[in-house]
């Protein structure tokens, strides 16, 4: 952040102009962003997107999701985040903006990490399965006769 304050000139002044292909990157990684966001909304209520299981185990001991969006990929929220912050970097077109995307991927790895050891301890064998099966932020192709 100190860093970040010292070239803030720098970052936001230069502006890499406004780029066809960019926009139309931003728009695919926002229209992307938006499913996947209605794809998790239909299978998290209120409680389980606020993290309220995490506060209360015994009163909300929550399920392992493995169906939907979650049987394709384990981290959609994280991926969602992810696009977001891609999309507004396309659209913007800053250097700082770009940064800010270079940032986020090592602390969404940490934070993964650490919400994974959880669920590890929370579902266990059973988590351990579906992560076998399911991998963690790049879905597999689907077979044809899906």
């Amino acid at each position: 952040m100190v860093g970040a304050w010292f070239f803030r000139k720098t970052l936001l002044v230069l502006d890499l102009g406004t780029n066809v292909i960019t926009m139309i990157l931003a728009g695919i990684g926002l229209g992307t962003a938006v499913l996947l966001k209605r794809s998790v909304v239909k299978q998290l209520r209120f409680a389980a997107l606020a993290g309220i299981p995490e506060l209360s185990k015994e009163k909300y001991p929550g399920k392992l999701l493995t169906e939907g969006i979650y049987g394709r990929v384990r981290n959609p929220r994280y991926i969602e985040a992810l696009l977001w912050v891609m999309a507004y970097a396309l659209f913007a077109n800053y250097l700082g903006a770009y940064i800010v995307v270079v940032l986020s991927l090592p602390l969404i790895y940490f934070v993964v990490r650490l919400e994974e050891r959880e669920l590890r301890e929370r579902f266990g064998t059973a988590y351990e399965k579906y992560c076998r099966q399911v991998p963690r932020f790049v879905p597999k192709p689907r077979p044809r006769n899906e």
